[in-house]
C-alpha cells in the first residue's frame, strides 16, 4: 500500500539536476502529500483546492465581477475550464520567476494561455506561492541566481519559505546519463522528452553523428554548450547554502540501485524532518520510490561511469570540471 502523510510546509520548490533522479524525489514528495508541478507532473488524482483557494485565485486572474459570475453560475464545466486554465498559467508563472522558463505548450499537454500568464505577472498576489492551490512542489532543473525573480529570492532568504530542496549527483554519472538519455529513441507510446528542448535536439544529432561512447564522451567533457554541466557548476550555491536541504541520487537509489536501504531511509527522514513531517515512516516510503518504469528512467545505478571512462575521459574531467566533480562527489566517484 502506497502511504501518504501530509507534511507542515504546504509549499516546496525542488532544484534537481537534469539525469540526478528527479523521479526519485518526485515519489517522496508525492508519498509526503505534494502535488508536483514542473519537471515531474502530477496524478490526475490529486486534489488541488479548496472553494477558499478558488474563489481567491480566480479574483486575480479574473477580476472580482468575472470570478463572481463563474463562482456564482451554474455551469459547472465552464468554472472548471477557467479554474484549470489560471492554474496551468499560474505553473508557468512560475517557472518564470523560478528563472526555468518552459514552452507555453508540450507533446500532449494542452496549450497555457498566454494572457492570462501576463495578468498573473502583474499583480503582487501572484507573487504569492500560497496562490499555487492545494499542497504545491514546484520542480525544477535548475535555480540560476541570475535568472530566477529577486523578489522571490529575497522573500526566500528573509523568511525561510518556500522550504528549497536540492538533489544532485555525481558529475561523471550525470554526465553518462545525460548521453544515453540524449542518443536513445523514445518509447514509440510515449512523447518524445528530447523533442521539447531545441538545445537537447541539437545535442542529440550530434551525439548520433559520434561513432562511439569513447567520442562522445570527449564532446561532452570538451564542449562547454554540452547539456548540464555549466548548470552543475552554477548550482554548487545550493549544495552550500545552510537552508538548503540536500539529497543525492546516490542516497536515494537504494538497494535496487547500488546504494542502501540505510542512506535511503536516511534520506528520506532528512526531507521529512525538513519539512516538519515528523510522522511520516521513511522506511515505508523509501519502499516505494524505486520505480523503474519512470518516463526518463534508464539504467537507475551509481557508478555506472566507470564502465565508460578511460584515464583521457578523467583528465579532461578533472581538467575542466575538477572542482565541481569534488562538490559533487559521491559513492560512486574515485577520489
Amino acid at each position: 500500500m502506497t502511504e501518504t502523510v501530509v507534511a507542515a510546509d504546504s509549499h516546496v520548490v525542488v532544484v534537481s539536476l537534469r539525469k540526478s533522479g528527479t523521479h526519485l524525489i518526485g515519489e517522496v514528495m508525492k508519498a509526503l502529500g505534494y502535488a508536483p508541478f514542473g519537471a515531474v507532473r502530477a496524478s490526475d488524482d490529486v486534489e488541488f483546492a479548496d472553494p477558499v483557494q478558488v474563489r481567491r485565485l480566480l479574483k486575480v486572474a479574473y477580476g472580482s465581477e468575472e470570478a463572481a459570475r463563474l463562482l456564482g453560475g451554474h455551469d459547472r464545466t465552464a468554472l472548471a475550464a477557467a479554474f484549470e486554465a489560471v492554474v496551468a498559467a499560474l505553473h508557468k508563472v512560475w517557472a518564470i520567476r523560478l528563472g526555468a522558463p518552459t514552452p507555453l505548450s508540450l507533446p500532449g499537454v494542452p496549450g497555457v494561455d498566454a494572457g492570462l500568464v501576463g495578468r498573473l505577472l502583474c499583480p503582487p498576489e501572484a507573487a504569492d506561492f500560497h496562490l499555487l492551490p492545494g499542497r504545491c512542489c514546484w520542480f525544477v532543473h535548475q535555480l540560476d541566481l541570475t535568472a530566477a525573480d529577486p523578489a522571490f529570492l529575497n522573500t526566500w532568504l528573509d523568511t525561510g519559505r518556500p522550504r528549497i530542496i536540492f538533489n544532485y549527483r555525481s558529475l561523471p554519472d550525470i554526465l553518462v546519463s545525460t548521453i544515453n538519455f540524449l542518443v536513445r529513441d523514445a518509447p514509440p507510446d510515449r512523447p518524445d522528452p528530447v523533442g521539447t528542448f531545441p538545445d537537447h535536439r541539437v545535442y542529440r544529432d550530434i551525439l548520433r553523428s559520434l561513432p562511439d561512447m569513447d567520442a562522445r564522451l570527449h564532446l561532452a567533457l570538451t564542449d562547454p554548450g554540452f547539456p548540464g554541466m555549466e548548470t552543475a557548476r552554477r548550482s554548487l550555491w545550493l549544495l552550500r547554502h545552510p537552508a538548503v536541504c540536500k539529497v543525492s541520487f546516490e542516497e536515494l537509489i537504494g538497494p535496487h540501485g547500488g546504494g542502501t536501504s540505510i542512506a535511503q531511509q536516511a534520506a528520506v527522514a532528512r526531507i521529512a524532518d525538513f519539512l516538519g513531517n515528523h510522522a511520516a515512516r521513511p522506511a515505508t516510503i523509501a519502499e516505494q520510490i524505486f520505480n523503474p518504469n519512470s518516463f526518463t528512467f534508464h539504467q537507475g545505478r551509481t557508478g555506472t561511469w566507470r564502465e565508460n571512462f578511460g584515464p583521457r575521459h578523467e583528465e579532461l574531467l578533472q581538467r575542466n570540471y575538477g572542482d565541481v566533480a569534488s562538490a559533487y562527489r559521491g559513492p560512486g566517484l574515485r577520489a
